[in-house]
């Protein structure tokens, strides 16, 4: 009961439309392990911010993989390639992750 009291929660926050759904069922996984939250909805992750939810981008991801010698440069890169070509719009292509990453989130480990 917890578990759908607090995807409630989050769909009330969020919105309730189909699109908001997943957001909102990550949210409230990520609140009750309690975990971090990752979505590339710019409004989901100003809302998470605000209730105090740790909520971060794939990018991030993508990049703690690589600080934590999960995946090099070369391979993240490959990764933002192919999730733009499913039509997901990141901040990034996979040729300049590195320098991206450099220039908002820190060095490449």
């Amino acid at each position: 009961m917890e578990e759908i009291k607090c995807f409630v929660k989050w769909t009330q926050r969020i919105g309730s439309s189909e699109r908001n759904l997943g957001e909102a069922s990550v949210f409230s996984a990520a609140e009750l392990t309690p975990g971090v939250a990752i979505t590339d909805d710019r409004e989901a992750v100003a809302v998470g911010r605000a209730h105090g939810l740790k909520v971060h981008g794939t990018i991030w991801l993508l990049h703690r993989a690589c600080d934590q010698g999960k995946l090099n440069g070369v391979a993240a890169g490959n990764i933002v390639d192919s999730l733009v070509a499913t039509g997901m719009r990141l901040p990034c292509s996979g040729s300049n992750f590195d320098s991206y990453i450099r220039r908002h989130l820190g060095s490449l480990s």
